[in-house]
């Protein structure tokens, strides 16, 4: 018994100097990395080589939602994503970030990414994402709208196009 015993304490004793070991050298090496290393130069800036103040200005807003399922041909199917938080007056567009997308493209399919109402819109049929530059000068603090459809008479559309998320990310000055 007495040399199981001391065989168990001596294991004890052995693992407890290794993980002290290790655990000293952690806090050596711990120290190290916080302390920090400060230079300090004599040499004088020239006034001429400071440039004035930086201004910044403008932000960005971004709005999400998930498109309408499109059951049908010939219809106009809308999404508005309306401005997110407060843009100040007088904002104006400079980019526009934008995805869209459903379960499948049906044939005949067209998306338009349009700003505040249906009447000023950017085919972006060819492209589930993108960037423009087209609304750039607007105010930014409009909503913007997808129009999605399928050129048709009206026909169902079997299986359905399933809407999925849609964004844009509205950039301004």
């Amino acid at each position: 018994m007495f040399k199981k015993t001391a065989k168990y304490l001596t294991t004890c004793l052995a693992s407890a100097a290794v993980l002290w070991t290790g655990i000293s050298s952690a806090e050596v090496q711990h120290e190290e990395l916080l302390t920090p290393t400060i230079s300090v130069s004599t040499e004088q800036i020239s006034p001429s080589n400071v440039e004035g103040p930086i201004t910044i200005s403008g932000g960005a807003w971004v709005s999400s939602g998930t498109a309408p399922t499109i059951r049908n041909s010939g219809l106009l199917y809308t999404l508005n994503l309306p401005v997110v938080g407060s843009v100040p007056f007088g904002s104006k567009i400079n980019v526009v970030n934008y995805s869209w997308g459903f379960s499948k493209v049906p044939p005949g399919m067209i998306v338009y990414l349009c700003w505040n109402s249906t009447s000023a819109c950017v085919d972006v049929t060819s492209s589930k994402s993108g960037r423009l530059t087209n609304f750039a000068g607007l105010d930014a603090n409009k909503k913007f709208i997808f129009a999605y459809g399928v050129r048709g008479n009206g026909s169902v559309i079997s299986p359905p196009a399933y809407g999925q998320r849609s964004q844009v990310i509205v950039n301004y000055d």
